[in-house]
């Protein structure tokens, strides 16, 4: 009678789940239909029977706790991916509902299957259609505007409310003028003036003030303080603005935002003050992704706005909810090469 700790068919068991990175920890034969205890990789136990691994061969099986672990990793890596977090609880399954909140702070609940899916934020895919709608009928709104005032609108494409268009009036004054200031009808200055009302030294004052930031007045006519004109700053930045506004002092806004756009030593001191660090060289805005460094070394992209929220690490937000004896496990994302203190 064979020995049932040393049956072939036991034997062959135990070699075979090997060739997967499983042991087989029963030690005993009881039979094909009974179910024999078993460790994965990973150091999951759980049972199955002899016969589908034995005579079913072909799909390599999978322990349903590492294909459980796989999905929840793959969920909070895409809900990182785009600059999101998790609210509240934990990862349970891709039939749970979640409270999540993206990059730009909206938030919402949504099932976990829809965000593995690719769906995410409604409030901002509602705001980017918003501005896809605005774009596409933007130059029949301009067209229709100038042709109010008897003018015409000489773009031939809509790239926003703030931007300039070329237009011309019913006596043939051209100009370039912002959408918005078009649709809220605003026409031409030259017709709204008279001679008389025009300062016979206001172009030369509008180029002392322009000088005096560094910069140029590039209109050759004067139609008044409340005439808009085009200038140059030092950066070569170009824009039109109202006299008024020039004379009182107001100058290049892009080189304002400069001056206001966060720097990327202030992203540095961001990281560093948790540990970490800003590995890339240049900082652009917010949405913009950089490269981030925790103190365990691991390495990721996220957008700056998201890290100064308070979004930070997702390998170390993984470890953190990981059993501290489960070793192997953790030594996945303990990272290779932590910072120096």
């Amino acid at each position: 009678m064979t020995d049932s700790k040393h049956h072939p068919s036991l034997e062959k068991l135990k070699l075979y789940v090997e060739t997967f990175g499983w042991r087989c920890l029963s030690d005993t034969w009881a039979g094909y239909h009974t179910r024999y205890v078993f460790e994965c990789g990973r150091g999951h136990r759980f049972e199955r029977h002899a016969t589908p691994l034995l005579y079913r061969a072909g799909k390599q099986p999978v322990c349903a706790e590492c294909e459980d672990e796989a999905i929840r990793e793959s969920w909070l890596a895409k809900v990182a991916g785009q600059g999101g977090e998790l609210v509240r609880g934990t990862f349970t399954g891709l039939l749970e509902y979640y409270r999540l909140r993206c990059a730009e702070g909206h938030e919402w609940e949504t099932q976990g299957r829809k965000i593995s899916e690719g769906s995410w934020c409604p409030s901002c895919a509602h705001e980017a259609s918003a501005r896809r709608n605005l774009l596409s009928d933007g130059l029949k709104r301009l067209r229709a505007a100038a042709r109010a005032h008897g003018g015409r609108c000489l773009a031939t494409a809509y790239t926003g409310a703030r931007s300039y268009y070329p237009v011309e009036c019913v006596k043939g004054h051209r100009w370039e003028a912002e959408g918005g200031e078009i649709l809220r009808g605003t026409w031409c200055l030259r017709c709204a003036r008279s001679a008389s009302q025009t300062d016979a030294n206001g172009l030369t004052r509008l180029q002392a003030a322009a000088q005096s930031h560094g910069g140029v007045c590039l209109s050759t006519e004067y139609v008044g303080q409340a005439g808009k004109y085009r200038f140059r700053c030092r950066e070569g930045h170009e824009w039109m603005v109202t006299g008024q506004l020039v004379l009182q002092g107001r100058w290049c806004r892009r080189c304002a935002a400069d001056r206001r756009r966060l720097s990327i030593e202030e992203m540095r001191e961001t990281a560093a003050q948790r540990g970490g660090a800003c590995l890339s060289d240049t900082y652009v805005g917010k949405e913009h992704k950089l490269t981030w460094q925790c103190h365990r070394g691991h390495i990721w992209q996220a957008r700056a706005g998201s890290v100064r929220q308070g979004s930070w690490c997702p390998s170390c937000a993984i470890l953190d909810r990981i059993r501290a004896k489960n070793n192997w496990k953790r030594s996945r994302y303990e990272g290779a090469g932590k910072l120096d203190d």
